[in-house]
């Protein structure tokens, strides 16, 4: 009878220890069912979602956009190239939204939207809008409003915008990537980028432009394209980023026949490229401490006369190593001159 006992007694035990150990160390089954998924997220807390669909909208609520949902990197994308209006697009983003953090959102290759209406996103966030390929021509204000705190990439490249609230940049305090190039904007305003200091890239090439203010306060600034716009000259402190870290500087295409003293920030290693503009000179008091701080000049395609006001280039310290694809008026190379032409300058 007493081993009858001892032998129920250890069954019980080892019961509760399989109990104990289940809850502690829980199997693949348990993992799996009771699995809660979270959507990234850094503004208010959402409702949490437990199950195994993905925590999509309703397919028919958002058609013709589709949702996806990315397990292994907890995150959504909203696709919606084959919207037919913008009022569909409004109505789209009216539906229930179990989560209102999206990773992308997508709009590619689309001729029905023209307006980007104030509002239109009804709250819904994204990390990353691309709108590229599409007759968009305007961007209205508030309408990414939703993605202040959440956007840090802004591709809005090739496609008819004419108008865009740049005075709303500054509240995208994530941004990092911001590309509207390839549109049909008549200003930019510099000085609308002040102070985004995550800023890292900006390329706005091929509006033909004019671009008024200055790049001012972008300490993490590493590419700026102004390239193939309507840049006349380059006055003092245009660029004047405040970044150690700039990279590089194009400004090809434009119709520059100026540029002053200090207009660039002084950074080891950086390349600008000012080819195809009007420059007829490559001025000593602009240039040679940018050359000097390990700068790199490509501006091959420009009509320098290269008399004795570019003679500081051929001086013993050979600044004119670092000038790249440079030649005279008369189609020669400036690096074929002969410095003994100098000699009496």
């Amino acid at each position: 009878m007493k081993s009858h006992i001892i032998i129920l007694l250890c069954i019980g035990v080892a019961c509760v220890s399989g109990q104990i150990n289940r809850h502690e160390y829980p199997t693949t089954s348990d993992v799996y069912n009771q699995s809660k998924i979270h959507v990234k997220q850094d503004g208010p807390h959402q409702p949490e979602y437990y199950g195994y669909e993905p925590p999509c909208p309703d397919a028919e609520d958002i058609a013709p956009c589709v949702c996806t949902y990315d397990s292994e990197a907890n995150a959504m994308d909203l696709e919606c190239s084959a919207v037919e209006s913008e009022e569909q697009l409004k109505q789209i983003f009216k539906a229930d939204f179990p989560f209102k953090n999206f990773h992308q959102f997508d709009l590619h290759w689309n001729n029905n939207i023209k307006v980007l209406e104030a509002g239109v996103l009804n709250g819904i966030s994204f990390e990353i809008i691309n709108i590229c390929f599409t007759d968009l021509e305007v961007v209205e204000l508030h309408a990414l409003n939703s993605c202040y705190e959440t956007a840090t990439e802004l591709l809005l490249y090739a496609n008819k915008i004419t108008s865009f609230p740049f005075d709303e940049l500054s509240q995208f305090s994530k941004l990092r990537h911001f590309d509207i190039s390839d549109n049909s904007l008549t200003v930019i305003p510099a000085d609308a980028f002040h102070g985004l200091t995550a800023l890292e890239h900006i390329y706005i090439s091929n509006n033909n432009a004019d671009i008024v203010g200055t790049f001012q306060d972008l300490p993490n600034l590493l590419s700026l394209d102004l390239g193939y716009n309507a840049l006349t000259t380059i006055p003092a402190n245009f660029i004047k980023t405040g970044s150690s870290v700039l990279i590089y500087i194009f400004l090809d295409g434009n119709t520059i026949a100026s540029v002053e003293p200090g207009a660039f920030d002084i950074v080891d290693g950086l390349d600008i490229y000012i080819g195809g503009n009007l420059l007829s000179t490559l001025d000593e008091a602009t240039w040679r401490p940018y050359l000097e701080a390990g700068g790199n000049l490509y501006a091959g395609f420009n009509p320098l006369v290269c008399g004795c006001d570019i003679a500081w280039l051929f001086a013993e310290d050979q600044l004119l190593e670092q000038v790249y694809d440079a030649t005279c008026n008369d189609g020669g190379s400036l690096h074929d001159l002969d410095p003994s032409m100098f000699d009496n300058c």
